[in-house]
């Protein structure tokens, strides 16, 4: 892959989601979010592969696959009006769907191209597939890294400078309750994370969305993190009950352990 195959797909990606808009108000700022979100982990994915010594050529790969891990999300969004993923309105589908029936990948070679849609297919899933191919699992795996530090970046400036229900969307549509999953509490104590299946309220995907640690492959990775505060950041958001700090303690230390 070369520069200017990627600069042509980042064109089409441009005028894509400039094409798309709508008149609510909150719709629309979820639509410049992802937006943002999308050129923001094409950046992160770039400064990942840096330290693993990837070629030009993989790191425009990895970079074509970050700008496209979210397609699917303005159309989930337009005709939808959610994020959140049901069999209908899966983010994922609706994305690879976007990709081939605007043949965006069509200038690029068989292989690289099933590397991309490989990331698109695993960037949100817990746990990866042990058949994953080992040439496509270096790809995925930055991808899941670039994605949730952009995302714990935006959420935790989220909840630190909102109001519970100022962005419905983002929040899942999950209702603002103190209670904590059992679930999402014993997947975190025991250093994995936790699964968006047993996610029942707001408190229980913002300790979701901490756990993502656990999954982190790169140095790098835990580096950003610690360096920005994210989990800091959420954890100041959630009740201090024993469970909440004993979850926070357990990631903490993993992450400390991991620079």
């Amino acid at each position: 892959m070369n520069q200017e195959i990627y600069e042509n797909i980042k064109l089409w990606f441009g005028s894509y989601t400039e094409s798309i808009s709508s008149e609510s108000e909150e719709i629309q700022l979820n639509l410049d979010l992802k937006k943002n979100h999308s050129f923001n982990t094409a950046e992160i994915i770039e400064d990942l592969a840096k330290t693993i010594d990837l070629s030009e050529s993989d790191i425009l790969i990895a970079k074509t696959a970050a700008l496209l891990h979210d397609i699917g999300r303005f159309e989930q969004l337009i005709n939808f009006e959610t994020f959140s993923d049901t069999e209908q309105a899966n983010h994922i589908n609706l994305g690879i769907n976007t990709i081939e029936s605007n043949s965006v990948l069509d200038g690029i070679n068989e292989e690289s191209k099933e590397i991309i849609l490989e990331c698109i297919r695993q960037h949100q899933i817990t746990e990866l597939p042990k058949s994953i191919d080992e040439n496509k699992l270096v790809f995925v795996q930055l991808l899941r890294d670039a994605d949730r530090i952009d995302i714990l970046n935006i959420v935790s400036k989220y909840y630190s400078d909102c109001k519970p229900g100022d962005n419905k969307r983002l929040e899942m549509e999950l209702a603002d309750k103190p209670d904590i999953s059992k679930k999402v509490f014993k997947r975190i104590i025991d250093e994995k994370s936790a699964d968006y299946k047993d996610v029942l309220t707001l408190n229980d995907l913002k300790l979701q969305q901490m756990s993502w640690i656990y999954d982190f492959k790169l140095k790098q990775s835990f580096r950003i993190v610690s360096k920005k505060t994210y989990l800091k950041r959420i954890f100041d958001t959630l009740p201090k009950t024993d469970s909440v700090i004993d979850m926070y303690r357990q990631m903490k230390i993993y992450l400390e352990n991991n620079l």
